[in-house]
């Protein structure tokens, strides 16, 4: 099978990630729930695991959650109160969009959402609009168009005192963010997708300055007498038991795939770039400008998106077709109906790879291609 749908999860892993699933099931304790030694190992493997990503995207605290969309559901909900403006764009997946849908429905927040224009985000009207909010969301890369953020926008947003939540579900690791750096107060990520880890487990890191309530209300080992849930940092935010070996693993797949880096962004741009200047050169038509994330989106005619990836599936290539979770991005481009098949290349992917598409391709379209 030629993998091709990267930005749903990362199908290759690294060696590093099995032997850290592996190793702390051969482990298994319940983290911050014992005291004896093989909790305490199991603790203290999620502590390093907290550092590593506290670290290296600047947040003074890390929440560690089940997956991007929870990550995102915590800031969302943690952290919007009753009255406040909520700018978005046109760009988002719904896992931004329906809670701030829900919000904005109960009368909670007033919710204003920036158009595309020819499937860009204009970055001067977002600035107005962003003058007065309360906080603002956007995705680091849009997961259908694989448009890339222009992060110096920060500055100009921040000048208002605006909080940012940044998406980082197909961004990290292709895009460089940074919590101080970027001057921006809520980063969501998933392990699965770039940094190589397992599904089942994300993050939301953010910086000192930003006050959240709890989404998920349960034991935290602490205040156990209580019935009110804590709000430490992180115990009251992580009721339950963890995902301890997918923690572990997250941060094996990250530490691997940043010693990587520079190989990584440069397979799926040339491979992304090449892909897109074939098919618009054989006549389907590509949506998307900008290939750096390694994210290709294009339809064959009139042909529904989802016939054209299952006609692929039968000839061994994994893409994925439809609306993407991103249904404004569809609107925008007039694909309500038919969707778009979504190439994502990804770091174990070959210029072979992409041959075997292309001649899948030609045979789909037939004699015209």
């Amino acid at each position: 099978m030629v993998y091709l749908d990267n930005a749903a999860t990362s199908n290759f892993k690294p060696k590093c990630v099995y032997d850290a699933i592996v190793g702390d099931i051969k482990n298994s304790a319940n983290s911050g729930r014992s005291g004896h030694k093989l909790a305490i190992n199991s603790a203290l493997r999620i502590e390093r695991s907290r550092d590593y990503f506290s670290n290296a995207f600047g947040g003074d605290h890390l929440v560690f959650t089940k997956n991007c969309t929870e990550a995102l559901n915590l800031a969302i909900f943690g952290y919007l109160k009753h009255g406040m403006r909520v700018v978005t764009t046109e760009n988002e997946h719904n896992s931004v969009l329906r809670p701030l849908y829900a919000l904005a429905s109960r009368g909670i927040i007033n919710l204003v959402i920036l158009p595309l224009k020819d499937g860009y985000l204009p970055f001067e009207r977002l600035k107005t609009m962003s003058v007065g909010a309360d906080l603002v969301v956007v995705s680091l890369v849009s997961n259908v168009l694989g448009t890339i953020l222009d992060t110096t926008i920060f500055d100009e947003i921040k000048k208002d005192n605006t909080k940012i939540l940044v998406d980082g579900a197909q961004g990290v690791p292709i895009i460089d963010i940074n919590i101080k750096t970027h001057k921006i107060d809520m980063l969501a990520i998933p392990a699965h997708k770039g940094l190589h880890g397992l599904q089942g487990v994300g993050a939301l890191i953010f910086d000192e300055s930003t006050s959240l309530t709890p989404l998920i209300f349960g034991g935290t080992g602490t205040e156990s007498f209580s019935p009110i849930q804590p709000t430490t940092i992180p115990e009251g935010f992580e009721s339950g038991t963890l995902f301890s070996g997918g923690i572990c693993a997250m941060h094996a797949g990250a530490t691997w795939t940043y010693q990587h880096i520079d190989s990584y962004r440069k397979t799926i741009k040339l491979l992304a770039n090449e892909c897109a200047y074939q098919l618009r050169r054989a006549g389907a038509t590509v949506y998307n400008k900008d290939f750096d994330s390694g994210i290709v989106t294009f339809n064959i005619d009139d042909m529904d998106s989802q016939d054209v990836a299952s006609i692929l599936d039968k000839d061994g290539i994994a893409v994925r077709g439809g609306i993407h979770c991103a249904p404004l991005v569809h609107k925008h481009l007039g694909t309500e109906r038919q969707g778009a098949v979504r190439v994502s290349f990804g770091i174990d992917n070959t210029e072979k790879d992409l041959m075997k598409l292309l001649n899948s391709v030609e045979q789909i379209k037939g004699p015209k291609f």
